[in-house]
């Protein structure tokens, strides 16, 4: 069973709310909708609250970079559901979207308000990496998010079937609600919305599609044309000979018109002009930027409406987006003429061989220079004939190797650092989270670490130093060869020496910022820089999450917990909470560490906890667990539990009896088992009892009762969908049918009923083509073998639907499956 999230619009100073939930979706945020939820997110208790406005404009760039990077503009199968889904969510009458996802933090034990909390985390997260897909226009960033659902590409999941390019995530009773419409009216055209209101009098001669992003319609009246609100506004009039659909880069929607043969851009909110109607011909390049054209010369203009490149080059402006350079063709040679977006000439270099290096560029070596260079904003330079550059994210320092010999530059202050030193090692990361323009560099007098924002050493170098490692949370070690030091940025380089100086789990804060080890302790560092010994009582919790360490982490707590549990000796986890006991029990068994399981259960058990009563029947209980199977065992355990109405333990009971596993066979006592564990609360025990009903087998076959005991599980979690609806389909309810048909989220089951009722006209029109899909579909999850009877019939004798490929397709099917067919 999926868990669902659902969408709201709401008023949050009216507290209104849309008549109808937009959407309800599996689990999770669609990928293709992230920007119009996680936009300015915040969390208050469980529901997830965002700007609408924000969140329809992110969504509108992330669409842009979809639509040009799989040229989907012009495709009516694009562009027709794009603009009903943005002009249904820019209509949408409330300030505000609310996510509530309940129903999937009930799936976990953790408390509801942590689990938004660490969602919200991953939300802000993922955000950043689709702003900077959109700012880079480099949709390739995003790749690592859609592989673990199946996808190759994001065009794979516009182009599913149900998800409709974007528009099949919303419910089409919402759209339709709040849609706008053109109607004709004696020849002439307006708009109305859902409700048949006039929302624009019927005076245009055409009004032609809206475009998806700010729902403006190009309109012509006689030979002139303008543009209208889907809202009904009329923003522009018709005075213009010729009119484009509007686009966004700008602080309001741009329209390309014409005025005496010659093209501008317009601001449609303001009627001002962006570029004067003064070109030839006008292109986009790149966000803010436009390319123009007037008498076979070039020129770009930025979104301040200033001549940023004058109009006098032979060949188009293009935009290189990794370097963020505009640049122009040479003709006879490879090269390419460079401009910053400033305006500024830097050189012709080849295409490819120059990078952007925070306000600097580098020109790699290529087959015209084997060595590399580093240029000034303007084009001047600061160092040739170079080896190598280091360029760490957010840096504002550089560190360019030349002659074997390191130099570090400061790219603000346009100077060379250290110049009196040799450089013979350097090392840089941007993820210590607290100081950027920091180095590790090794010279004459050992290693170091280098602040080059102060020109300071923060760690003066040393022959004694072997090595400095980068760790969380703004911390270092420093490996000597009798131990480590800690450095931090607040407190510089402790006194102290530790044995070894490891990483936090999980990398999260509450579980400490690092983990120092000293003789037979090991400690933590706080969140306030505090240290602490870590309590014994812990080591089991930290050990159940050992694998979030990694590498050499892992390595050394894996042999100081080992030490600890041998000098600790016979049952070492009687220190611990009986919680943890528990969770260790859980993960030995999970492991299929049956004996160890059974004996921390028993450790924990000792300690009066009843659930440990049951995982030990459990244990002993199930046959295939060969080595401990022990059915008398495994009933001491349950009725241990089950005198304290633990309502597993009366289940599991039921089942014994139902089985005939330790006890003789005994439905009646199986029967009062299951209905003892109902009546304290226990889902499973419904869904039992409603499967003996559903079967018939040991009681009178009742679907009446059955469906009464599905229903009463599904309250507690326990969802029997598939039998629903089979009894249904045998009472011959299709209504209540098709409601349990469309919980089917997975499509494990519905597809043969689907195919059925759809051949048949059983609640619904009849639709032979739909029962086809259906029977297919069934076939695809399971083998059927009257959905293959009927594709056989269907592919092979029905004039409409003959198809001899795949008629041999479904009778090999046949044959493979032992299936009869006529």
């Amino acid at each position: 069973m999926a868990h669902r999230i659902y969408l709201y619009n709401y008023d949050q100073k009216t507290n209104q709310s849309f008549d109808t939930y937009l959407g309800e979706w599996n689990y999770e945020i669609p990928l293709l909708l992230y920007p119009l939820i996680a936009e300015d997110i915040k969390v208050e208790g469980v529901e997830f609250f965002s700007n609408k406005e924000q969140g329809i404009i992110r969504l509108r760039y992330f669409f842009n970079l979809l639509a040009d990077t799989y040229q989907l503009h012009y495709k009516k199968a694009y562009y027709e559901p794009v603009n009903t889904m943005f002009e249904f969510l820019e209509a949408l009458p409330y300030d505000s979207f609310v996510l509530d996802a309940t129903d999937v933090f009930n799936m976990n034990e953790e408390k509801h308000k942590v689990q938004a909390k660490e969602w919200l985390v991953e939300i802000q997260q993922k955000n950043k990496l689709y702003k900077k897909a959109v700012e880079t226009q480099n949709l390739s960033l995003l790749d690592s998010l859609f592989s673990p659902y199946g996808y190759s590409s994001f065009l794979d999941i516009l182009q599913t079937d149900w998800i409709n390019y974007g528009l099949g995530y919303f419910e089409e009773l919402a759209y339709k609600k709040v849609a706008s419409s053109v109607f004709e009216e004696s020849g002439k055209f307006g708009l109305k919305d859902a409700k048949g209101a006039i929302l624009a009098p019927a005076i245009y001669d055409e009004i032609f599609e809206a475009d998806y992003n700010y729902g403006i319609s190009v309109i012509q009246k006689g030979e002139r044309f303008g543009y209208l609100q889907s809202d009904g506004k009329e923003l522009v009039p018709p005075i213009y000979e010729d009119a484009f659909d509007v686009f966004d880069f700008a602080q309001e929607p741009l329209g390309e018109v014409k005025v005496n043969g010659k093209s501008g851009i317009l601001k449609v909110y303001s009627k001002t002009w962006l570029v004067p109607a003064d070109y030839g011909t006008i292109e986009k390049l790149t966000y803010g930027f436009l390319g123009v054209e007037k008498d076979g010369k070039f020129g770009v203009y930025d979104d301040e409406s200033r001549l940023l490149l004058p109009v006098d080059s032979e060949t188009p402006y293009e935009y290189d987006y990794f370097p963020e350079l505009f640049f122009t063709r040479q003709k006879g040679t490879r090269k390419r003429r460079y401009y910053t977006k400033e305006g500024n000439y830097l050189g012709d270099f080849v295409e490819d061989s120059i990078l952007n290096a925070s306000t600097c560029f580098w020109i790699k070596p290529n087959k015209f220079d084997k060595k590399g260079r580093l240029i000034d904003e303007k084009g001047n330079l600061i160092i040739d004939k170079a080896d190598q550059l280091i360029l760490i994210d957010n840096f504002e320092t550089l560190a360019v190797r030349k002659d074997k010999n390191w130099k570090i530059y400061n790219t603000l202050k346009h100077q060379f650092l250290l110049e009196n030193e040799h450089i013979t090692k350097v090392k840089a990361e941007s993820s210590i989270g607290y100081k950027n323009n920091v180095f590790t560099l090794e010279v004459q007098n050992g290693l170091g670490l280098f602040d080059a924002d102060n020109e300071s050493w923060l760690i003066t170098p040393h022959s004694e130093i072997k090595k400095i490692h980068y760790l969380e949370n703004g911390f270092l070690s420093v490996q000597k060869k009798e131990g480590y030091q800690l450095f931090d940025f607040e407190n510089a380089l402790s006194e102290k020496l530790y044995d070894y100086i490891s990483n936090p789990l999980n990398y999260r804060a509450d579980e400490g910022l690092l983990f120092l080890y000293q003789g037979e302790h090991m400690l933590r560092i706080n969140e306030d820089r505090s240290i602490q010994v870590v309590e014994v009582a812990e080591y089991g919790s930290i050990y159940l999450d050992r694998y979030s360490f990694r590498g050499k982490d892992l390595e050394y707590f894996n042999s100081f917990y080992t030490r600890w549990k041998d000098s600790a000796g016979s049952n070492s986890e009687q220190f611990m909470d009986v919680e943890i006991i528990k969770k260790m029990a859980f993960d030995a068994k999970e492991n299929q560490n049956y004996k160890e399981a059974l004996r921390l259960f028993e450790l924990s058990a000792q300690r009066n906890d009843i659930d440990s009563w049951v995982e030990m029947g459990i244990l002993f209980t199930d046959p295939e667990i060969e080595v401990l199977f022990d059915p008398q065992k495994g009933i001491d355990c349950y009725e241990k539990a089950a005198q304290q109405n633990h309502p597993v333990a009366w289940n599991n009971i039921g089942a014994l009896y139902h089985n005939g596993i330790g006890y003789s066979l005994n439905i009646k006592k199986a029967i009062r088992a299951y209905e003892k564990s109902a009546e304290l609360g226990d889902g499973m025990a419904l869904a039992n009892l409603g499967d003996l009903y559903y079967f018939g087998e040991d009681v009178i076959q009742d679907y009446d009762k059955a469906l009464d005991f599905y229903q009463k599980a599904e309250k507690k979690y326990y969802y029997n969908y598939d039998k629903i609806s089979e009894i249904y389909y045998q009472l011959r309810d299709y209504k209540n049918l098709l409601v349990y048909l469309k919980k089917d989220y997975d499509q494990s089951y519905s597809g043969i009923y689907y195919g059925i009722i759809y051949e048949h006209g059983m609640g619904i029109q009849s639709d032979l083509k739909k029962a086809i899909k259906y029977y297919e579909q069934a076939n695809a999850y399971s083998a059927y073998e009257y959905a293959t009877q009927r594709l056989v019939y269907f592919y092979g004798e029905d004039p409409t639907f003959k198809n001899d490929k795949k008629f041999q397709k479904w009778k090999s099917f046949a044959e493979q499956h032992g299936f009869e067919i006529d």
